[in-house]
């Protein structure tokens, strides 16, 4: 497995920081950053859309290229704008994401998750700080535990190994409260049954128990 240096990591997030821009990073499964991120595996930033030009003008300063972006002919709906991929000569990918968005069900558009979760990333983003050489921003740990949740259903249409160890974590973390608030957002009724499948660390049955529900 050909991974990326961690120095190149460390570096463009030092730079990030320094510069004072606005970012989140969206997850880190399994803590890959920054010692076991595979070459040419994207790095998934969140980013306002009013700042776009600020981080295409602080990649290309940097040295990354804009390139073409794999999902740039999908269909974006309800205010989601097109992904943007900047890529460094040692492979460095950056994904910046504009919105917190997932596939629909029926014809994999890309579609926003609800204003009030989006609006939260922002408000309650958190710093993380691994050893003493890098920090990110990143998302709070309810707003992760939501975004991970939904990524699985709608993206992933499994939950990965990976998720599943971090969602367990979270569920240790997390103000369930206000995770049941945002969940309601997105899966409503079944939002208790997706909980209850997920503390008792039963994964399999979420999916097909989702799309067979009729209980709304």
């Amino acid at each position: 497995m050909n991974l990326i240096k961690s120095e190149e990591l460390i570096t463009i997030f030092t730079l990030l920081n320094e510069g004072k821009l606005n970012y989140i990073l969206m997850r880190n499964i399994n803590n890959e950053i920054p010692s076991n991120v595979e070459i040419k595996k994207d790095i998934d930033i969140l980013v306002k859309y009013q700042d776009k030009v600020s981080f295409i003008n602080f990649f290309k300063q940097n040295n990354f290229q804009q390139i073409s972006h794999p999902h740039k002919d999908n269909i974006f709906l309800y205010g989601v704008n097109k992904f943007e991929f900047f890529v460094n000569s040692a492979n460095v990918l950056f994904d910046l994401n504009f919105q917190i968005a997932v596939r629909s069900l029926d014809a994999g558009q890309w579609i926003p998750l609800d204003q009030s979760i989006q609006e939260s990333a922002w408000k309650h983003k958190r710093f993380e700080q691994l050893g003493e050489d890098l920090g990110y921003w990143t998302l709070s740990y309810e707003d992760e535990f939501v975004s991970l949740v939904a990524r699985s259903i709608f993206d992933k249409k499994e939950f990965q190994s990976g998720y599943r160890i971090r969602i367990n974590e979270l569920v240790g973390l997390i103000d369930k409260e206000d995770v049941v608030e945002k969940l309601n957002m997105v899966f409503f009724k079944f939002t208790p049954y997706l909980l209850s499948y997920i503390e008792q660390n039963d994964y399999e049955n979420i999916i097909k128990n989702y799309l067979e529900f009729k209980e709304y």
